[in-house]
């Protein structure tokens, strides 16, 4: 395989990390590693579902305390 990042040469790797083994793949010139967390979070995600615009607040609440009621 051929590394995204120099176009050098990957290898199969086995890393253990907190008493788990995990299979990735290595760059021999560059050492970049990829395995399946890191490639699922490089690939770009949908976009989101549009969300309800947010409501503008135009006056804080401290400022209706302080507000003086004439009648």
């Amino acid at each position: 395989m051929q590394c995204t990042r120099c176009a050098g040469m990957r290898v199969p790797e086995m890393i253990s990390e907190g008493g788990t083994r995990i299979m990735a793949l290595r760059c021999v010139h560059c050492g970049d590693i990829v395995d399946q967390v890191i490639a699922r979070n490089r690939t770009p995600r949908r976009h989101a579902l549009p969300r309800r615009p947010r409501t503008p607040t135009y006056a804080s609440d401290r400022s209706k305390q302080n507000r003086l009621v004439w009648m």
